[in-house]
Parts: structure tokens; sequence; C-alpha cells
């Protein structure tokens, strides 16, 4: 494990089982994967993660509290990422707000109107900071979305395994 792999997890709570609904009602593959993150540094023997979470973007969970009750495993980055660039951008946003408006809208946008958007500016959502953060760092299926929040975790995790030969993964 290194800084700047991702953390793809299955969470119980109320909002990782919305998310589980609407994965599975968009009939994707791996629907259970409800949350991404990163690894942001070792301190002590212990990992802590960046995260999009309800209090905002945060450094400061260890990795073995992030999903209590569910599961979680590290994956590497695909080597086509800019590591540097990719944790740049996923620091810069530490502090930035997260937002359950921007998760319902998400979940709106697969009934209503492209033009209807309830999301609020300057939030993030767990795949939409990675995603962005991926856009950032060069990752080359990044250029074809053109709107970050779109991309739920589990399909963030297909496109990335789709890219690595060989999935490195750790469970922890």
């Amino acid at each position: 494990m290194q800084v700047g792999d991702l953390v793809v997890c299955t969470t119980v709570g109320i909002v990782g089982k919305s998310i589980q609904f609407a994965q599975r009602r968009n009939e994707e593959v791996d629907w259970k994967r409800n949350h991404i993150c990163i690894l942001n540094e070792c301190r002590d023997g212990v990992w802590y993660v960046l995260q999009a979470e309800p209090k905002g973007i945060t450094d400061d969970k260890p990795l073995a509290t992030i999903a209590i009750g569910g599961t979680f495993e590290t994956m590497t980055l695909p080597v086509s990422v800019d590591r540097d660039r990719f944790l740049e951008f996923q620091r810069s946003q530490l502090g930035h707000r997260y937002s359950y408006l921007s998760i319902l809208s998400c979940a709106l946008d697969m009934v209503l109107p492209p033009e209807i958007c309830l999301r609020r500016s300057g939030t993030w959502i767990c795949s939409g900071l990675v995603a962005a953060s991926l856009w950032y760092a060069h990752f080359p299926p990044a250029k074809m979305w053109n709107d970050v929040y779109t991309i739920t975790p589990a399909q963030l995790l297909d496109i990335i395994q789709k890219e690595i030969p060989h999935v490195i993964s750790h469970s922890v």
C-alpha cells in the first residue's frame, strides 16, 4: 500500500444503502461498493484516509474506522495516473463541504430531465472528488467524462479495474 492508493468500501449506513440501491437500479456489476476514498498518509503504522464524508473533506480518519460494520479494500492507482497531481488535487480540497443535496440530486437525475439539477456548488461527494482528481491527474478515461457527479463509486471501480492489467488490492 502507498499514499494515493484507492480505498473502496461497502458501508452500512443510510447514505451507503441509498447509493447501493441506485447502483443496483443502474444494473452496475459491483453495486455493493458504495464509498471511495484514498490513502493519505501512514503515521506510526496507522493509515489515514482523505475522503468526502458528511463532515466535509477530511484527512483525519484511520483506515480501520471508515467502514464500521462493512468492508473495505485498497487498490493501487493505474500507472497512467499522475499520482502527484492526483494527491495535489485531493489535498487541495481539504475542508470543502460535503453535500447531501448533491447526493439527492444524483438520485433525482435518474428520473428527471437533465435540465433539472439541485447540486450545490463548492461541495463534494466521494465519487465526484475521486473522479475530479483522476481528471486532474490526466487519467485517460476521464477525457470522456462530462460530469464527475454522474459517476458512481461502482462505476469508478469498474473503469479503474479495466486500466490495471492485474488488479493489485489488499483487503485489510
